[in-house]
């Protein structure tokens, strides 16, 4: 298995969770993982220009690759347009894949992690058949990666592309270099100081373990059905969020609770209150039943997630140990 971006939040937890039952490489731009799991390899890739991803692919033939890597933040999205587009349409692994399927004649299985930003969030419960009009660079980068991918893998190509709204979890075992929402939420309920929330944004989001165990079924229905011949291969793009629609109040709130503090720091506003850099869209709740249905995935109610993971914290004296 492969996992490009797996220094980042969500791959570490993919790194750590897979090590155990699969031989796991992991790319990674700047920052290789001190605490990876025995076993694991790393590889320096530069995937804006695809510098040093051939040579990963010509160490090992993978089953499955994981593409995690992306440009997330949509600020910065919007100030490197080309640079996000480098990033987060993944040309140069799909050459590596196109090229490992001609050589070996067992095309690896992708998992693709896009976003809820590909909607344009002008109603809420998205399903995956609606026409996304994405309102940012970020999202505009995501929607042209999941085209770019269909078309140049056509079916009966065993690709996944997840939806994935926000990542929340415990911290992952090393550093990323960014704000983790969850942490962000809990450390301004915690303190004194009124800290503003939208009221009228709402997203759907999504635990981090359970994201995980969403890749792996996908991952393990598009193997069985590649080994069949193609038969039985699922739809190719799915929604990955939790299963509620909540703003960020209700987000907050939420937290607030789980940890046993009042509302008092909570300022609910709207989100036309304050001048943003980059337009975001209101509501891209989403509808998740297709996986569920296809894949048998049950994610988390927010409220009972986010209390397990502070229980957790708070049973290993507050850090979390890969």
């Amino acid at each position: 298995m492969l996992i490009t971006g797996g220094s980042g939040y969500l791959g570490q937890f993919l790194v750590h969770g897979f090590a155990p039952s699969h031989e796991v490489h992991y790319t990674f731009a700047t920052r290789k993982l001190e605490k990876a799991p025995a076993g694991t390899v790393a590889h320096e890739v530069d995937l804006v220009t695809g510098e040093g991803l051939k040579p990963v692919f010509e160490q090992a033939e993978f089953d499955v690759v994981v593409n995690c890597a992306a440009l997330s933040q949509p600020g910065l999205c919007e100030s490197l347009p080309e640079r996000a587009r480098a990033i987060n349409v993944p040309s140069h692994l799909l050459d590596c894949l196109e090229a490992q399927a001609a050589a070996t004649g067992r095309a690896p299985v992708l998992v693709h992690i896009s976003t809820d930003q590909v909607y344009d969030g002008s109603r809420a419960q998205w399903a995956e058949r609606d026409v996304c009009a994405p309102v940012n660079a970020y999202g505009k980068t995501k929607l042209e990666a999941e085209e770019h991918i269909l078309s140049r893998l056509p079916a009966p190509y065993p690709v996944a592309i997840l939806r994935s709204s926000i990542i929340y979890g415990p911290p992952p075992p090393e550093p990323v270099p960014r704000a983790l929402f969850l942490q962000f939420v809990a450390s301004a309920v915690r303190g004194d100081a009124p800290t503003s929330f939208y009221e009228d944004e709402w997203r759907s989001p999504v635990f981090v373990e359970d994201l995980r165990a969403l890749i792996a079924a996908a991952a393990e229905r598009l193997l069985s059905a590649r080994d069949a011949g193609g038969e039985g291969l699922p739809r190719r793009v799915y929604n990955a969020g939790g299963p509620e629609r909540l703003s960020r109040v209700d987000m907050a709130r939420q937290v607030a609770d789980a940890l046993g503090c009042g509302h008092g720091s909570i300022l609910a506003v709207p989100s036309a209150s304050s001048t943003r850099n980059v337009a975001s869209p209101a509501d891209i709740s989403m509808d998740v039943g297709a996986a569920g249905a296809e894949l048998g995935w049950r994610p988390s109610a927010f409220r009972e997630a986010v209390r397990g993971i502070f229980a957790g914290e708070e049973g290993s004296g507050g850090q979390r140990h890969g």
